[in-house]
Formats: C-alpha cells, structure tokens, sequence
C-alpha cells in the first residue's frame, strides 16, 4: 500500500473580498499574501488494514480525505471527500489519524493547514522468492511513459500507474513521468489513478528487449471543471474590495464572455443606460471612478457603445474592484477604483486560444522563449471586430428606395503584450497594450435630407516596465515607469473638427516590509503626469460673392499632474483585530497652479469568531477637474479639487467553507464639486465667463449585500443587492435632488453549473428601479425662433420605468487529446422585455414615445485551445 499526498492551504477564497488566482506578486507594493514555505512530509506511515474480502478478490480501492494537521505535525481531523465504501473508509481513517507528520510551514513558521490526503488500496504481489546467493543483477526499465491532462497536456503529478496483472506500480513524478521494471513480456493490462481524474485502463504490448513507452491522455472526473487555486487567502485590509477569479470572469451570462462587463453585476455598481459602458459606482459620476491596468491608468475599459472590454480575457488575472473607502495605495478618484491585473506568462510550453463570435475575433499566446535556458516567457493577444464589413450591407439592404444612402463603418481593435523573466531575488517585466476605436457614417444626400458624414476616434497606447525583489533583509521592493499616448479626434462634415491628445508619464514605487509579527508597513511613491493638447477648428462665413475665410482655429495645451506619497501599516495587536491607517499626500499640478491634498485613511477588521468579522472604514478622497473644466479658453482654470469623505461599515458571514454573506452600509460626503455657473468673474484684467465653479455638493448612502458562493469545481453564484440613495443640491430649487444616474434598488442574481460531458449552464437576473426624470409638462412656441422649447417640472422629480432582464448561457465543450474546442450561445433578455430607455417627444412636446432597449439578443461564438 502507498499514498499520494496533495498539499493545499486551509481557508477557502472569498471572491467578494479577496479571492482570486494568486500568483507570485508582480508588484511588491502588494503585501504579499501567505505562502506555503514548506509542505508537511509523512514522518510516520501507519497501513491500514486491509478487508480481508476485498484482499481475497483481489480488489483496489481509493478513500479520499481532508486532513488538519496542527502545527505540531498532528492529525486532528479526517474527513471523507470520496468514499470506497464502509469497510475501506473506516480502516483508512483509523490509520490516517495515527500517521505523523513534519509540521508544515507558512513563511518560514510552522502553522495548521488542510490538506487532501488520498489513501490507495492496492493488493500486494506474491512475495518473491528468496534471492539465491548468486548477485542480484537489477532488472531494466522496459516499460515508462507520461501521465497528462486530456485537452490541455497539464502534467499529472502523482498519478498511480498499477498493472494489476502482475502486481508493480508507479507514481508519476511532477513532470507525469513514471517508469517500471521487469514488466513482464506481452500484452499487459495498464489502470492509472489519481483523485481528481477518471480512472484509465488501456492494454500495451511490451516486447522482450525493448521499452514500451506510453503517453496517458487521461480526463478530469469534471470536464472543464472549474479550477480553483488557493494558496492563502489575499489579506484583507479593505472593507469592500470585491475579487473576482479568472474561472468567473468568462463564464457570466449577459456578458459574452468578457470578464470586465462582470463588473457591472457587483454590488454598488448601478446599470448604465442603454448600451453605455459608463462606471456608475454609488450614485457618482463615470469620470469619478478611476480604472487601471496593473496600476497604470487608462482611459475607457470598454470599447464605444458599452462593446467589449479593452483587454483580452486571457490576459486578465484578476479584477479589483473597491466602491469606496479603498487604502492609501490609491487615490484621484471620490467614488470607485477598478485595478484590472494581467497574468504573469508562466507557460511550460507553446499554449494558446483562438476566440471567434458574430463581433469580433481574437487570439492569445504564450511560449517560454528556451525550454532548456531561462530566457523568460511572452504572452501576445490582439483582437479585432469586423462591424465595418457587416453592417454596411445590412444599412443597404434594408434602405427605403429613394431615401438617402447612410453607411456606418465601425471597428475596434486592442492588443497587449507581455515578456517576464526571473533571476533569483530579481523579477522584471515589459507590458505593452492599447486600443482603438473608430466610427465613420457617411450619408448621401436626397430630396428630404442633406449629405452628412462623422468620424470619430478614441485610442490609448501604454508602455510598461517593471522590477521587484525580495531582500534578504525582508524588503519587497518594486518600481514601474509607464509612458503612454491616449489620442481622441473627431469631425462633423467640413463644419467643425477638434482633437484632445495628451502623452502620459507614470512612475509606480512600493517598498513592503514586516517589521515584526503583526506589523506590517508599506510604503511608496504614485506619480502621473497628462499634458493635453487641444484644437478645434470652425469654419467662418464669408460676405456673399467672396471666399470664406479660412477657418478657425483655437489651439490650447493644458496640464494636469499630481504626485503622490503615501504610508500604511498593518497592525494586528492581537489574533481578532486588524488595525490599516494610512495616509497619503498628493500636490495637483493645474492650470493655476499646484493644489496640495492630504488625505487621511483608516480601516478595522475585528474577528468576533471564526465565522463572523466586524469590519469599518474612514477616508478622505480628491480628485482634479476634467482637462477641459479647467482650460483656460474652454473652462475655469481656477477650480480647485473635488472632495469626497466616505464611510462604511458592516459585518462578513461565513456560513461554510464556500458561501459567504457580506453586509454593508456607507455614506459619503461630496463636497467641492464642478458644476456649472451663470456668472461673469475678472480674469486677466476683463470681466469673462466663469462657466464652471466648485460649489457643487451632494451625498449617497446605502446598503450593499453580497451572497457569495465561492467558486468550487461545478459551481458558483452570488446574489447582489443594492438600496441606495444618490442626491446633489440643486442651485434653482435649492433642493437636494436625486442624481442622474441615481437608482434606488439594484438587484442581481447569477449562477453557472457545470454538468457532466462538457456542458455547463448559466443565468442571469438583474433588476433595477429606474432612474431620475425631469418631467416634460408640454411645449411652448418661440416666436423668434419657430421651434418650441418644453416646459419642466422639478429636476429629478420622475422616475423612468424598473427594468428586468432575464439573461442565459450554454457551453459545450469537446476535449481532445491536444487540444479543446468550445462553442457557445449567449442570449440576452430572454423573454424580450421592453425596458424603456428613455422618452422620445415630437417636435410640440405633446406626443411621446419610450424608446425601448435592447431586444431579444442572441450571441454565438467558438473558442479553440491548445
């Protein structure tokens, strides 16, 4: 009898706070998270004993366990996760409570764990004979092969390889490979085992004086289950910081496998309208919430018209997602942050997929640069859509004969890329990736309408470099300088034209240390320099009979930087509490000059028991004014920043190992904000426009609930549910009105199941109040003009219709030997719903009409992986 022992840390992940795929830090400003140093080794093998009927016939049999074992190496607790039955069950827990283990090691200190522990029943060979005394001559191997993953030729490591016929076995090293000696001659009947794959049974040949080789493509018991990888939880430090992991990011109904537009089902995270892909956290505006890649900021995360994510599926790690209250590591933004990680190219081979679907297409790869020599390892993905093809066609077709032809040509396109190489303590990194979008429509003039035409484009392009290192002294040090370009143009005919380009510096830098046990501190440096440009051109009229003039043009450059330090500490004065203050100091550079913030942070976590934590948070959060509020010659260039103090508190509630209830409340206090003004201010010596000032305030508050199940090998799901309140004071009333992207109830429910052969199922509900309305209570003529203006109530004062929408998934996947191929439908609103966007008035404001959302909409898409 033998075993095979799988080492896994206790504690599952929680993906509404902390989950996700951990993988070495490529950024050491992150504390890192526990690592197992040293794996518990049996001391101690006690054999079970045997049922003699099960003896007699010869048969084998696996009990699979979870196993505590303390930090003295013993065995407290078996648990049986894969019965063989009562007699095998029973005399394998007896012997695994006895078997004594080294203690196991987290960060070089011994500590509990849970591990799988699977004990093999394998009947024993006759004994042989007793050697003669003539030398004992060793037989050679004659029979050897590799054990891998059907579909994604993943090593198996410690797979049993028996031949029961003759009685040897083998367990496969980490690189699947096994080898056996004195395999008798002819045909042989080969059964190879292992907890988490289905059982494989083939015959080979095995000739005299040859080696019989055999590669084993052997299937997971859950085919495409998902994967789940748990090396100690991520610390948490915040009191809403929502992880979600690779597994959940593609699989989402309503999403079409783009793991970015997941976000949107999270709590605190309001539906945008229509097909807007605008970051709607808590009530505030789009622009107060700041999105990153591996903490570098970006521009847009979606694509124009709410399309897909800029960033390729594959190439995601992780996504973070703070509503609020977030650490002193961030900052510039008085609403949410969202931190998009990449993944670390870590291939042991040439691995790649290929994504096709009625939109676009997409590839990724990844290879290690030597199989032989550390060289380092790439990763390049690139996607394009072929809208311009299709939809101009489709105009065509169904274009009225007579009415003026429109063609419409939109596309978009990303890429990313990514070399990591690893020499001993030292870590570095070169990321590039960018996007584009562009739109043309044309129209041909008629006897009805005017020839007409539009382009616009909007595109960023970053460069990345990184280093981090682990000192023997115990630093974690890391730097990353980042340049970019982030271009947008657009014109409207020969009328008018404009562009808004700026060129981008940021500069990253972490140092992480535990001073000792339960005190950690960070420390480090975040500092972003934007220098715009912008021009607008308008064409001039000229006398009758005379050439126009030429046009207008208005150039201006304007600067927008900040530069920040911050420090925080992780304190845990005993094993319940954790304590995270933290501050963090930024100077704006603007138009008018440099604006100093400091900003103040504070989190607790306290452990009321091993189930339920207590946590709360206070902060002070700025952020600049957009470039063009603050231009000279478009805006005001003496707004200062925008403020934000946010609060939250709540309690976590972990009912089992995989389902997790977090409860929160929050308010925050917006104050300093930009809003228009009507008054005329000196500047430079003349009485100008002031356009924009910073007496703008407001408040939301509300809760947050999350009913998570964790991602487990056929199953995840949460319920998210949202009831907040988003107001702004209105100048004219006077009045607190709610906000334009206010709703009241925010209601999600997701799920997705694996079946068995390669199906897996998903849904999901959301539901949502609708949002603030300024009624229109008729038209009114102006005689000046000839065209009627409306009538108003008070701001805010309607509410548009609750939208439901029902949206369903189905995956099939085939697995081949080499290779996996995948083809699914992804359906959104299922039974059709309406779903009013907005009202549409004729040109009286006497008749209206809703403007409906988007209709039944079918998705179909492959994906092939090798």
């Amino acid at each position: 009898m033998f075993l095979v022992a799988c080492v896994v840390l206790a504690g599952g992940a929680h993906a509404y706070e902390g989950a996700g795929i951990k993988r070495e830090a490529a950024d050491a400003g992150v504390p890192p998270a526990p690592q197992l140093t040293k794996a518990p080794e049996v001391l101690k093998f006690v054999e079970a004993a045997y049922p003699p009927e099960a003896l007699a016939r010869g048969e084998s049999a696996e009990v699979a366990f979870f196993i505590d074992i303390d930090e003295t190496g013993k065995v407290t607790q078996a648990e049986v996760t894969r019965s063989a039955g009562p007699e095998f069950d029973a005399a394998a827990r007896e012997a695994v409570l006895q078997i004594e283990f080294s203690p196991a090691e987290v960060d070089g200190k011994p500590a509990p764990v849970r591990i799988e522990y699977v004990y093999h029943f394998v009947p024993k060979a006759p004994p042989p004979p007793e050697p003669t005394a003539e030398a004992v001559v060793e037989k050679p191997v004659n029979f050897k092969g590799r054990v891998v993953q059907r579909g994604t030729r993943d090593p198996i490591a410690n797979a049993t390889v028996f031949l029961p016929e003759q009685g040897l076995s083998a367990e496969t090293d980490a690189d699947g490979r096994f080898e056996l000696r004195g395999v008798a001659t002819g045909q042989i009947k080969v059964e190879i085992s292992e907890p988490n794959h289905k059982k494989f049974m083939t015959r080979e040949e095995v000739k005299e004086g040859e080696v019989t080789e055999l590669t084993a493509y052997i299937w997971p018991k859950i085919e495409n289950g998902f994967e789940t990888v748990v090396t100690g939880a991520r610390e948490k430090k915040e009191v809403a910081r929502r992880t979600l992991q690779q597994e959940e990011l593609q699989s989402v109904p309503g999403t079409f496998g783009d793991p970015l537009r997941v976000l949107q089902n999270m709590p605190g995270m309001a539906r945008a309208p229509y097909i807007s892909g605008a970051l709607l956290v808590r009530g505030a505006q789009p622009q107060d919430t700041q999105v990153m890649i591996d903490g570098v900021p970006i521009p847009l995360l979606y694509h124009f018209a709410g399309g897909p994510s800029v960033v390729n599926a594959s190439f995601i790690d992780r996504i973070d997602f703070f509503p609020g209250a977030y650490g002193a590591k961030y900052g510039r933004a008085i609403a949410g942050i969202v931190d998009v990680g990449t993944k670390p190219p870590e291939p042991k081979r040439l691995h790649g997929l290929v994504d096709i679907d009625l939109l676009d297409s997409g590839f990724y790869v990844e290879t290690p640069l030597s199989s032989a020599k550390n060289y380092g390892a790439v990763a390049v993905a690139a996607r394009r859509s072929y809208i311009d093809v299709l939809l101009p066609p489709i105009l065509e077709a169904f274009r009225p004969p007579g009415a003026a032809s429109t063609v419409a040509s939109p596309y978009y396109w990303d890429y990313q890329a990514r070399y990591d190489l690893k020499l001993g303590r030292d870590r570095f990194e070169v990321i590039g990736f960018g996007s584009s979008d562009r739109l043309v429509v044309s129209q041909s003039g008629s006897e009805e309408t005017q020839p007409f035409s539009l382009e616009t484009y909007q595109g960023f392009h970053r460069l990345r470099a990184g280093w981090s290192r682990s000192t023997e002294s115990g630093w974690k040090l890391s730097l990353s300088p980042t340049i970019g370009i982030t271009p947008f143009n657009f014109s409207l005919g020969d009328q008018f034209k404009g562009s808004i380009t700026s060129r981008d510096l940021n500069l990253r830098g972490a140092a992480v240390k535990e001073l000792r046990q339960g005190l950690t501190f960070e420390t480090g440096i975040d500092l972003n320099s934007a220098n715009y440009e912008v021009s607008f051109e308008f064409p001039q009229v000229g006398r009758p009979g005379e050439e126009p003039p030429p046009p207008l043009v208005i150039e201006q450059d304007v600067e927008v930087s900040s530069y920040a330090t911050y420090a925080e500490v992780v304190w845990t004065p005993f094993e319940q509490l954790k304590i995270v203050p933290g501050l963090r100091f930024e100077a704006y550079r603007l138009p008018d000059g440099w604006r100093p913030s400091l900003e103040p942070r504070i989190a607790a976590r306290y452990a009321l028991n091993d189930w339920l934590t207590a946590k709360a948070a206070f902060g002070v959060f700025r952020q600049a004014p957009q470039p063009g509020e603050v231009a000279p010659q478009f805006g005001n260039p003496d707004l200062g920043l925008l403020r934000s103090r946010q609060t939250a508190g709540g309690i976590e509630w972990k009912f089992t190992d995989s389902l997790l209830l977090d409860l929160q409340g929050f308010y925050n206090w917006r104050d300093q904000l930009v809003v228009f003004s009507q008054d005329f201010v000196e500047r430079d010596g003349e009485q100008v426009a002031e356009l924009y000032d910073n007496d703008g305030r407001g408040r939301a508050y509300g809760i947050e609930l999350l009913l998570k199940h964790d991602l487990t090998q056929r199953f995840y799901g949460w319920i998210a549910y949202t009831l907040s309140r988003s107001v702004q004071l209105d100048e004219d009333s006077g009045l607190y009105v709610p906000v334009e992207f206010d709703q009241s109830h925010i209601l999600t429910l997701v799920g997705s199941y694996k079946l068995d052969n390669g199906w897996e199922l998903g849904m999901r509900f959301r539901l949502t109040t609708g949002r603030p309305e300024t009624p229109i209570l008729g038209g009114t003529l102006n005689s000046d003009t000839g065209g009627y203006f409306p009538l108003e109530g008070l701001p805010g004062s309607a509410r548009s219709a609750t939208f439901h929408q029902l949206d369903l998934r189905a995956e099939k996947l085939w697995t081949f030997e080499r290779w996996k191929l995948s083809a699914y439908m992804d359906i959104q609103n299922i039974y059709n719903a309406e779903n009013p966007e907005a009202t549409l008035w004729d040109y009286r404001y006497r008749e209206s009409a809703p403007l409906r959302g988007l209709p039944f909409l079918p998705t179909f898409g492959i994906k092939g992986e090798f």
